[in-house]
């Protein structure tokens, strides 16, 4: 079939252009004359494609068919697909589980380094950094190398100061994952049966995915901000550093967890030191004591009902503000075979490797989360926010009995 036209009596025009033959959009044949001429304009500029096809062919839906079939190119796709975005997750119940004593569920962390001078030369120190999951409270150690070893002692000496928490989460660091494996599996050292008696589970977030542990890499960039002033740079003494992180520490577990209201008839906004010291900063408290508050014995229940009365506030002031969710952009889940990319902010896009999901992991919402993707250099476990969808597998077809 082809297009009555009005130019039929055009000199010097084939007759292509004048009666051009009429083709469904949505024909197979259709898709790959359009595919060809879309290779031929560099995958790129699409109405150049349709100039090109209007001088032969009537193509019904031509501006949808064309985006679409840009849509579905493979190499396209490589350049310009963004990764998977899923709906924002739940937060684990560890951020949630109030009434429970500071640092019972850590985030842990490592920033550095920063010179020292020791003697007549200069060191390298690492600051690890523990926060409270729930109070947003924040411990800093420093830590002299990145072994397996320092992590267990600055571990000892948090567990001294702070008391053993039962659950730790941090990213993969092979500081990390080595003391993990030998609070598992090794026996015979005292400093890792120390740590083995106090039970503690440790937890490590995917690879290539900080945007989990932003509970304590926000921390880091506070931290590291309130030492810029005052490092500057300059090697310091062991000693100075050691102030200055204290004070650092400090400061930062002074923040406000709530909104501060203007009004002075208002309480003061809840802090982290609120659930360590009962107040909210170092400073002394103005109350004034007399000999009869010494006598009392009731002071235990009126230490424990400011405790409960800071939870209770926490639970009114501070948990709501956890409620909000992100943008829902109601992303289609990984399944096995999918042919996906992988997004590699450090290589560039045309160098991502390219691979075929082989297990998803779901969260407790039901939608995926991570997977495992086998590539040409072997299996690797990414965030479903760093995997672009090349080509879905093959759904199998139900058959009727």
């Amino acid at each position: 079939m082809r297009q009555n036209t009005r130019i039929s009596s055009a000199p010097g025009v084939n007759d292509e252009m004048k009666s051009p033959m009429i083709l469904d959009g949505r024909h197979y044949i259709s898709r790959l004359l359009i595919l060809h001429e879309h290779v031929k304009a560099a995958h790129q500029f699409n109405e150049l494609v349709l100039n090109e096809l209007r001088q032969r062919y009537s193509i019904l839906r031509a501006r949808g068919t064309i985006r679409s079939v840009a849509s579905a190119c493979l190499k396209c796709k490589r350049w310009n697909t963004q990764p998977i975005q899923p709906q924002t997750g739940n937060l684990p119940p560890e951020r949630l589980d109030h009434h429970k004593r500071p640092f019972t569920h850590v985030g842990l962390d490592y920033f550095g380094p920063i010179l020292v001078t020791l003697y007549r030369r200069s060191e390298k120190r690492y600051i690890a950094l523990y926060t409270c999951l729930t109070t947003r409270a924040l411990h800093l150690e420093i830590v002299n190398s990145l072994t397996a070893d320092s992590a267990i002692m600055s571990l000892r000496r948090f567990i001294a100061r702070r008391g053993s928490p039962t659950t730790i989460f941090s990213d993969n660091g092979t500081n990390f994952v080595g003391s993990s494996r030998e609070l598992r599996s090794l026996h015979d050292n005292s400093v890792v049966e120390y740590a083995t008696n106090h039970k503690i589970d440790w937890r490590f977030i995917p690879p290539a995915s900080p945007f989990m542990g932003g509970a304590w890499e926000r921390l880091v960039r506070t931290v590291k901000a309130a030492l810029r002033s005052c490092l500057a740079n300059q090697p310091l003494k062991e000693e100075v550093l050691s102030t200055l992180l204290l004070e650092a520490e400090s400061i930062v577990n002074s923040r406000p967890l709530t909104y501060v209201p203007s009004s002075p008839d208002a309480p003061e906004a809840l802090t982290p030191f609120h659930f360590i010291l009962g107040s909210s900063s170092v400073v002394p408290w103005t109350t004034s004591l007399t000999d009869s508050d010494l006598s009392r014995r009731c002071d235990w229940r009126r230490t424990l009902r400011l405790a409960d009365q800071f939870w209770a506030r926490w639970l009114r002031e501070y948990l709501p503000t956890l409620r909000t969710r992100g943008p829902n952009n109601n992303a289609l889940n990984l399944s096995e075979g999918d042919v996906v990319l992988i997004a590699d902010p450090t290589l560039p896009r045309g160098l991502w490797p390219l691979g075929t999901v082989a297990k998803v992991y779901l969260g407790p919402d039901g939608a995926v989360r991570v997977a495992d993707v086998h590539t040409r250099g072997g299996v690797l476990r990414r965030p479903a926010r760093k995997l672009i969808l090349m080509e879905a597998a093959p759904q199998p077809v139900a058959t009727s009995g």
